[in-house]
């Protein structure tokens, strides 16, 4: 398979980790990983040859304009987590204009990063997630229902991610798994007790497989696509 240019975001994240490793280590493909902090990156660039680490942010994506034309899939996994401003000025305003500075004549895919906290039990937009969602969860709604007006929207492939595990001694850990230590002091109290309620999840180790699997297997005819990943549902009572 010829390689293809790949630029990727939140390489230093939990997910990013696992994505940037796989592609280093699964893949062929010339990679640009765009870190803040590149000491925060613990995964080896140095594998393979045609592996280019770049310090920079989102904030000043247009440095890397020249860069992006030449793109073939953009891997957008970066996302703010703080104040209201700066996650809105990420997870919507730098991720468009990121979109928008790729090449029409050369991008083949854009691999977006959003959330299932967005959606409803069918998988449809949920329209409170726009309304009284969390910072975080409003950006990705509003970022999401503006992306058809894009003009690469027929490339991009969409992922909606459930509740994330991961993490290890050299990867740092999602959220989810980030406070499983103070769970687990409460498991011999907690399974005798009873919850309504499910969820699914996924580990950032499938999440990257999908990617990497994504980055080879373009959608046909430049039809965007969408993807929900998770495990199936299991119910409170029996992930205790």
């Amino acid at each position: 398979m010829t390689p293809k240019r790949i630029f990727l975001t939140g390489s230093s994240g939990c997910v990013g980790h696992y994505l940037a490793e796989a592609l280093i280590q699964e893949t062929s493909h010339e990679l640009f990983l765009l870190v803040r902090t590149p000491d925060k990156l613990k995964v080896d660039c140095h594998a393979r040859p045609g592996v280019h680490l770049l310090q920079g942010d989102l904030r000043n994506i247009h440095q890397f304009a020249e860069l992006l034309k030449t793109i073939e899939v953009a891997v957008l996994a970066a996302t703010a987590w703080g104040g209201p401003q700066e996650v809105y000025d990420i997870n919507v305003i730098k991720t468009q204009q990121l979109i928008g500075l790729l090449n029409p004549q050369v991008c083949e895919q854009i691999i977006y990063f959003s959330t299932a906290s967005i959606l409803d039990r069918d998988n449809q937009p949920l329209k409170q997630a726009g309304e009284i969602g969390t910072d975080y969860i409003r950006s990705k709604y509003v970022c999401y229902q503006q992306l058809p007006k894009l003009e690469l929207a027929d490339r991009l492939t969409t992922v909606f991610p459930t509740l994330v595990f991961g993490g290890d001694e050299r990867k740092p850990y999602s959220h989810l798994s980030a406070g499983l230590p103070d769970v687990t002091r409460w498991i011999g109290l907690a399974r005798f007790l009873r919850a309504e309620g499910s969820f699914h999840f996924i580990h950032a180790y499938d999440i990257a497989q999908v990617v990497r699997y994504l980055v080879d297997h373009p959608a046909q005819d430049h039809r965007p696509r969408k993807l929900v990943l998770g495990n199936p549902l299991i119910t409170v009572d029996r992930a205790v």
